[in-house]
C-alpha cells in the first residue's frame, strides 16, 4: 500500500509532536498549573507551523462556538474582566484531553473544567494543541 506524500508528512508531524509532548512532560517534574501551561505552550509553538494546523484550528473554533460551552459554563461571571488564555490539547479521537491555562483564577479553573473531555472534530495529527482566549 502506497501512502501519499501529504499523508506521510502528517504522520511524521504527528510523531514529532507526540515525541516533543512526551519529552516536555518527562522534563516537567512538578505538574503545577504554570508548568503545565508552559509545556502546552511549547507544544503549541511547534505544532502551529505544521501542515493542516490552521485549517483544523478554524474548524475547531467554529465547533467550539457552535457548542456555546463558554457561555453555558458560567465562567464569564467569575473574575469579570480577566482574560484567560488556554491551550486545549486534542487527541487522535478529537477529544480534548488536557486544558491548560495561563493562570489559576476561578475563571481559569472554570474554563479548564468546561473544556476538558469535550469531543471535537478529528485532528490531522495529534496531540494537537489549540490556543483560545476568553475575556
Amino acid at each position: 500500500m502506497h501512502r501519499s506524500p501529504k499523508r506521510h508528512r502528517l504522520r511524521l508531524a504527528s510523531l514529532i509532536v507526540a515525541s516533543i509532548a512526551m519529552a516536555i512532560s518527562a522534563c516537567t517534574t512538578s505538574r503545577s498549573v504554570a508548568n503545565r501551561y508552559r509545556s502546552a505552550l511549547e507544544i503549541y509553538a511547534y505544532a502551529k507551523n505544521l501542515p493542516g494546523f490552521n485549517e483544523y484550528a478554524d474548524v475547531f473554533v467554529r465547533s467550539l462556538i457552535a457548542r456555546s460551552l463558554d457561555r453555558k459554563s458560567g465562567c464569564y461571571a467569575k473574575d469579570p474582566g480577566e482574560r484567560v488564555v488556554l491551550i486545549l490539547i486534542v487527541d487522535r479521537t478529537g477529544r480534548i484531553i488536557e486544558a491548560d491555562s495561563d493562570g489559576n483564577s476561578a475563571k481559569a479553573k472554570c474554563f479548564r473544567k468546561a473544556y476538558a473531555g469535550v469531543p471535537m472534530p478529528i485532528p490531522p495529527f495529534f496531540p494537537l494543541p489549540v490556543q483560545v482566549a476568553a475575556n
